[in-house]
């Protein structure tokens, strides 16, 4: 069994604009759909996981409540990060990206979320999201 290590950090994160930062709710989903579908293919090449969210998992979650970001260049996603309230997961970076966007992406993201406190967790094994997570800011407040 996989422990969880527990984060939060206090929500005052200010980032200038970072182009290409889209925020997908109800309103925008069609709208994006093909932008989410290209984010979930960049992600299944690049990783091996049998729990990967597929876009009908993602309709349902905005129609939840849950915000979706996605950052992208010239030559599409690069990264997307969901919000359910105070709780952020299913955080990725694409290896292209260029050095430090990864936790500029976010930073951007949180200050758009309206909430004092954001947490997340990771599990014990993934010691490199850990890392990033601590570079961002979150602190461990429980193993």
């Amino acid at each position: 069994m996989q422990d969880k290590i527990w984060y939060e950090i206090k929500n005052t994160s200010s980032v200038n604009h970072l182009p290409g930062v889209v925020c997908i709710g109800p309103e925008t989903f069609c709208s994006y759909k093909n932008t989410i579908k290209a984010s979930i293919d960049n992600f299944n090449s690049h990783i091996d996981w049998e729990d990967m969210w597929t876009i009908n998992d993602a309709e349902k979650r905005i129609k939840d409540g849950h915000v979706l970001f996605i950052g992208t260049d010239k030559e599409g996603p690069i990264a997307h990060v969901w919000f359910d309230n105070d709780y952020l997961y299913n955080m990725y970076v694409n290896p292209r990206r260029p050095d430090g966007y990864g936790v500029n992406f976010v930073k951007f993201c949180l200050q758009f979320i309206p909430t004092d406190t954001v947490r997340l967790y990771c599990d014990d094994w993934n010691i490199k999201a850990q890392k990033f997570f601590e570079k961002i800011g979150f602190i461990k407040i429980h193993t």
